[in-house]
């Protein structure tokens, strides 16, 4: 190779690595603010992290936007609850605007336990998961048999309702039905009802749209439509100005 061709193709090699060095320096400022003002819109919350998902991101903030987010929020609180947030927000304009996108909100079971209605009789139940579903635990009759109710979960205009299907008790498992047609009217009966969980109002644009047992917790799957981020507080505007 020829002086000449030498010099040019190391004068390219080091604008590449010019502009991705100064790509990623401005990605990583831009997923730092972006955590800020994400902190500042989630308080109190006690982690927040965000990731670009674009390569290019440096490249395309020069178009008004940030490409898709990725958003993480840890010890997240709202109404006495402790819980966790991912959200994955489409095509994020440099505004603070987006084209929508997901979220999964996840109540550890923990935490669920102080929201599911209780049977005004007997000892509590306890939520948890056996790997396929949402299932409740505790004890039934006089002598206090421990017992496992399996659960189905179902979404209703904002409101989570879980219906008891089957009861496991000394090792075997009954349909619900069938338990309360046999002992209708007792305790046990009236504690194998549905409940209805209900949760704040969602902001304006948020739907929810189903829910799982996930291994740490209830995971309930969100929508975000396009802009719904909304209109920040004062508070807000003056935690993000810093």
């Amino acid at each position: 190779m020829s002086r000449r061709r030498l010099l040019l193709a190391t004068s390219a090699a080091f604008t590449v690595v010019a502009l991705m060095a100064g790509n990623a320096v401005l990605t990583h400022r831009a997923e730092q603010r972006i955590d800020h003002i994400a902190a500042c819109r989630l308080a109190p919350v006690a982690h927040v992290s965000a990731t670009l998902d674009s390569p290019l991101a440096a490249v395309n903030m020069l178009g008004g936007s940030v490409g898709d987010v990725d958003l993480r929020a840890d010890g997240l609180r709202r109404n006495g609850t402790a819980l966790h947030l991912d959200a994955h927000l489409r095509q994020v304009t440099t505004g603070g605007a987006t084209h929508g996108g997901s979220a999964t909100v996840t109540i550890p079971y923990t935490q669920l336990a102080k929201r599911l209605p209780q049977p005004g009789s007997g000892p509590p139940w306890t939520p948890g998961t056996d790997g396929t579903g949402l299932i409740l635990t505790g004890a039934a009759g006089t002598p206090g048999v421990p017992v496992t109710v399996h659960t189905d979960i179902a979404v209703h205009t904002g409101t989570l309702v879980v219906t008891p299907t089957e009861l496991t008790v000394l090792g075997r498992t009954v349909p619900v039905a069938t338990v309360r047609g046999n002992l209708p009217g007792t305790s046990l009966a009236q504690r194998l009802k549905p409940r209805v969980i209900r949760f704040p109002a969602l902001p304006t644009g948020v739907f929810l749209t189903g829910a799982r047992a996930a291994a740490d917790g209830l995971a309930l799957h969100l929508h975000l439509a396009a802009g719904a981020a909304g209109t920040p507080s004062k508070a807000e505007r003056t935690c993000a100005a810093r």
